[in-house]
């Protein structure tokens, strides 16, 4: 939002330098982005008029006019389109300073033989535009050899403002004026309404209808007879080239000129080209088309609301309007809108034809519906008197859903408390006054907002009111009262950190990764129609990328970054994410939340040496990590086989925590792997994280290094291929007795010397005792134990065994 102060001065007085203007705006939270002076170093350009224009003799794209400076004429070389007879135009002397085209002065220069005795110069030249189609043609009344200075505000300081999505009020002159008012203790001042209304009835001349109120909940009307379409005075061009608004015409300045004074967008109809002179505010129809002001034919989508007359669409509704009833120089009667439309559906659409205008840049905001019919009138007014039109008596207001005010109470004791201040009621009902916020003083202050003002719901909006108006700079620093509570993490959040850290500490990645995934991921799983991963929430506005449904499970988005990174080169990875996964129950519940934990380890899990290769990842490599993150939680995990639909067959566990099911582990299927866009062993993880944090111990055992030492023995036994080694360890802990320290498998076996159908397990046993050290006889005593348990249990033939030293 561009402001001019020379245009702000019309609606409020203020004493205060530029600088310290833009000062007091940023801190009260509009804030001043840039600040420039209007056409900044110009000098030695006047007011020409062009008196012939002929032919380049030696050019086709030039041509060669005769102006007069008001001292004499003078030949100028141009190429400039709307080069005609008679315009007034800015020439540029020889000696003039243009910073933006020029360093230097200009100089009279020989254009393909013919001497140019100066420039007719653009907008964009001059530096207080961006346009640059043509040369700037100046108003007819402006005198010839008159200093550029004194006809457009060269001098003008231009504040350019970033306005926050909730202040739509600050998109508009009058916005700023209120502003400034309210800071500096001016009064503001509105521009005067007063017209003889000479057109004849309104009713008589022009109708309106609103079939979708929630699309449109006020569309106003004025109508404008007998008007003269030409080119606007110099003030008004002058205002509009300050704005970033290129001048058109006299009727079509008007509504942008209103638009940028009152933040109100409006659209000038040519009503003779309106079918049977009605508006219709409707959805748009199946197959519609129109085309816009800027020549483009646009397909309208059923959503889109539009204004239609007795026949067709002619205007996007808040956003452009359309080719077949603009205003021309041959337009006579004019039809001014003046509309509240729904600020969410000119957003939608607006996006939906990637069509951004002043227009629907303020109607996305929210425009202020009690200001539509105020609107109408002044550009009404501004067209009598500037276009010689005559006004229709009264306006069309269909209002079908009319603006109903809130009202909040205000406590002063917690505007104090809220903001370390002691600012007295007086005072902060004084500050909402100013803001044109209506006030009932008593014990509380009950504040009406005005319609301007949507942002304005709650008591803590309007505290933040009166602190930016009293000032922030005069808020006291310091820091609130405390209630004293312990800081720092839960146990809970300490037991999953060092989850994490022990993964990384065995070389593994974290990755953070989207919660969603897509439907067909667990088609890729091959994942069962009865399975709890089936049961997916699905999402009302899904990203293409990401997926349509939360994810029930973490291994899509493991296996998609994993993919990803193939794809790119990187072949051994070792990945782990911690996230929730999202189980659906029923359309009344929410949905059932996990705190999950995946693993991935694909490739060789580190570089090769000068010694050995890289060696790649196996199950017990993963077996390896999952069982290190629960030892540092002090808890021990078990692996029971199982055949998992998107694991290897023979290749998959169930993971056990105290004999209950926490997760699985495995290879992943080939042709899993294959439908990841993956090439070879692939092997995943995926545990629940709670059952883990409650299982995990309040205060860990310290064991201290023992005095005595320990007795080492190896133990084998032979037992069915099918037993898993996993078992035969969990027996010989629990039989093993007060002595048994530790259980190691170092060697598995199946060959010539074991009996088809059975297997050789190895184990390396430590005994030891806290009271001196064993002998072998207890040693083996407790080896005897161990044995006749295993024989008892699994039928286990002792393969071999001996003492290993103490």
């Amino acid at each position: 939002m561009k402001v001019s102060l020379e245009w702000l001065r019309e609606y409020v007085d203020f004493d205060v330098e530029p600088g310290e203007l833009a000062r007091m705006l940023t801190m009260s939270g509009t804030a001043v982005d840039t600040m420039f002076t209007f056409g900044a170093g110009v000098s030695g350009v006047l007011v020409c008029e062009v008196l012939e224009v002929g032919p380049h003799p030696d050019a086709d794209t030039l041509r060669l006019a005769v102006v007069s400076d008001g001292t004499g004429t003078r030949p100028i070389v141009c190429g400039a389109p709307n080069l005609a007879e008679g315009m007034k135009a800015a020439l540029a002397l020889p000696g003039a300073t243009l910073p933006t085209v020029s360093e230097g002065k200009l100089e009279a220069v020989t254009i393909r033989g013919v001497r140019s005795e100066g420039m007719m110069v653009s907008g964009l030249e001059l530096g207080i535009s961006e346009d640059h189609s043509g040369i700037l043609e100046l108003d007819a009344a402006a005198s010839v050899g008159m200093d550029l200075h004194e006809v457009l505000p060269l001098d003008d300081v231009i504040f350019e403002l970033e306005v926050t999505p909730n202040r739509p009020d600050c998109m508009s002159m009058l916005g700023v004026a209120r502003e400034v008012a309210a800071l500096t203790g001016g009064t503001l001042r509105r521009p005067a309404l007063d017209v003889d209304e000479t057109g004849g009835p309104v009713f008589e001349l022009a109708k309106v209808f609103i079939e979708d109120p929630s699309g449109c909940p006020r569309y106003t009307a004025r109508v404008v007879t007998e008007v003269g379409i030409g080119p606007s005075p110099g003030w008004m061009a002058r205002r509009l080239l300050a704005s970033g608004l290129r001048p058109i015409n006299n009727v079509v300045d008007i509504t942008n000129y209103v638009l940028m004074e009152t933040g109100q967008p409006l659209h000038a109809f040519d009503l003779d080209l309106l079918g049977e002179r009605t508006i219709v505010v409707r959805r748009a129809r199946p197959g519609e088309k129109m085309t816009t002001l800027d020549g483009a034919e646009r397909p309208l989508g059923q959503s889109a609301l539009v204004i239609a007359d007795a026949r067709e669409p002619v205007a996007l509704a808040g956003i452009m309007g359309g080719e077949d009833s603009e205003v021309t120089e041959h337009s006579r009667n004019i039809l001014i809108e003046s509309a509240f439309f729904d600020p969410t559906g000119i957003m939608l659409t607006s996006r939906k034809l990637g069509l951004r205008t002043e227009a629907s840049a303020r109607f996305e905001r929210g425009c202020d519906p009690e200001g539509t019919a105020v609107a109408a009138l002044r550009a009404a007014v501004l067209m009598a008197g500037l276009a010689g039109g005559k006004v229709a008596e009264g306006d069309i207001d269909v209002y079908p859903r009319e603006f109903t005010p809130v009202t909040v109470e205000v406590r002063p004791e917690r505007v104090n408390r809220v903001l370390g201040t002691e600012i007295p009621a007086s005072e902060m009902a004084q500050i909402l006054g100013r803001l044109e916020i209506r006030v009932e003083e008593g014990e509380t202050l009950k504040a009406t907002p005005p319609s301007f003002r949507p942002d304005l719901e709650r008591e803590i909006d309007m505290i933040e009111e009166i602190a930016r108006i009293y000032g922030y700079d005069r808020i006291p620093a310091g820091l609130p009262a405390g209630a004293g509570a312990d800081a720092g993490l839960s146990r809970r959040q300490l037991l999953a950190s060092r989850i994490a850290d022990s993964l990384v500490s065995l070389g593994l990645s974290e990755v953070y990764l989207y919660s969603f995934m897509r439907r067909a991921d667990l088609d890729l799983l091959r994942v069962g129609d009865g399975d709890r991963m089936r049961r997916v929430v699905a999402l009302l506005n899904p990203l293409a990328e990401t997926g349509e449904v939360m994810r029930t499970t973490l291994l899509p988005g493991l296996l998609r970054a994993a993919a990803g990174n193939f794809n790119r080169g990187n072949r051994d990875l070792a990945l782990f994410e911690t996230g929730r996964v999202f189980i659906s129950r029923s359309v009344e519940e929410t949905p059932e939340e996990i705190d999950s934990l995946g693993v991935l380890l694909y490739g060789a899990l580190g570089p090769p040496s000068w010694s050995e290769p890289a060696r790649p990842a196996d199950f017990f490599d993963l077996k390896g990590s999952l069982e290190s993150l629960a030892g540092a939680i002090g808890v021990e995990l078990g692996f029971e086989p199982a055949e998992i639909t998107f694991l290897a067959p023979g290749r998959s566990s169930r993971v056990l925590l105290a004999g209950d099911d926490v997760g699985v582990a495995g290879q992943l299927h080939p042709a899993v792997s294959t439908a990841f866009g993956l090439e070879g062993d692939v092997f995943v993880a995926e545990l629940e994280i709670a059952p883990l944090l409650d299982a995990a111990p309040e205060v860990r055992q310290f064991i201290p290094v023992g005095r005595y030492p320990n007795v080492k023995v190896d133990i084998a036994v032979v037992v069915d291929e099918d037993l898993a080694a996993d078992q035969v360890e969990r027996r010989i802990l629990s039989s093993g007795g007060v002595l048994l320290r530790s259980v190691r498998l170092f060697d598995l076996y199946t060959g010539p010397q074991v009996p088809p159908g059975r297997k050789s397990l190895a184990y390396a046993l430590e005994f030891g005792s806290a009271e001196g050290t064993l002998t072998d006889e207890q040693a083996h005593a407790e080896m005897g134990r161990i044995v006749a348990a295993l024989e008892e249990q699994f039928g286990a033939v002792l393969r071999g065994g001996g003492n290993r030293g103490g």
